[in-house]
């Protein structure tokens, strides 16, 4: 177990490390760690309405409330998790963690598992389902996601690893529901 904290720590610390040293890629951590969400369901909407567009309004509606129930659970999951798993965020345990954002990264919130690289995950992952091709440029998203929340010091690897699986629990337990159905 101290191995793979220690690894956990050390990958951390070695991917922050670049934080700070060339303003086009801090610039782009922090788009990646803040804002990709928030453009990942526009690439939904967008690629449904030009790529799906006979199934349009059934499939997109299928998958936007697949999405928010997969988050509502995979919220829930991270949520008990973060109970149990206390972890404060890396930029409070070590002072050589560069911040580069504060945005919706509260000292008083717990780093495991990542809530955003979760919510990034889910909808990759709800859409990969449907269409695999699509589907995998948003599970490349979501890993950058995950890896530029690590970049810019607020997560481990591990919690991201924590939100890709919490995610991916999520996903399964929707996917079973919509099956039944």
């Amino acid at each position: 177990m101290e191995f793979i904290r220690f690894l956990d720590h050390s990958l951390c610390l070695w991917i922050n490390s670049w934080a700070g040293k060339f303003i086009s890629l801090d610039i782009f951590g922090i788009f990646c760690a803040d804002f990709l969400i928030f453009v990942i369901p526009l690439l939904i909407i967008i690629f449904y309405l030009f790529g799906r567009r006979n199934r349009l309004v059934s499939v997109l509606l299928k998958i936007i409330f697949a999405v928010a129930l997969a988050y509502l659970i995979s919220h829930l999951l991270n949520y008990v998790l973060g109970v149990f798993f206390v972890r404060q965020r890396p930029f409070i345990v070590y002072p050589a963690i560069y911040q580069l954002s504060k945005f919706l990264a509260s000292p008083q919130d717990f780093s495991f598992p990542s809530d955003h690289t979760s919510m990034a995950f889910v909808m990759g992952l709800i859409v990969f389902i449907d269409w695999r091709k699509f589907g995998l440029i948003l599970l490349t998203f979501s890993l950058i996601v995950g890896l530029s929340r690590i970049f810019i010091g607020v997560h481990y690897p591990l919690d991201i690893l924590g939100g890709i699986l919490t995610a991916c629990l999520s996903v399964w337990i929707v996917d079973i529901i919509f099956r039944k159905k």
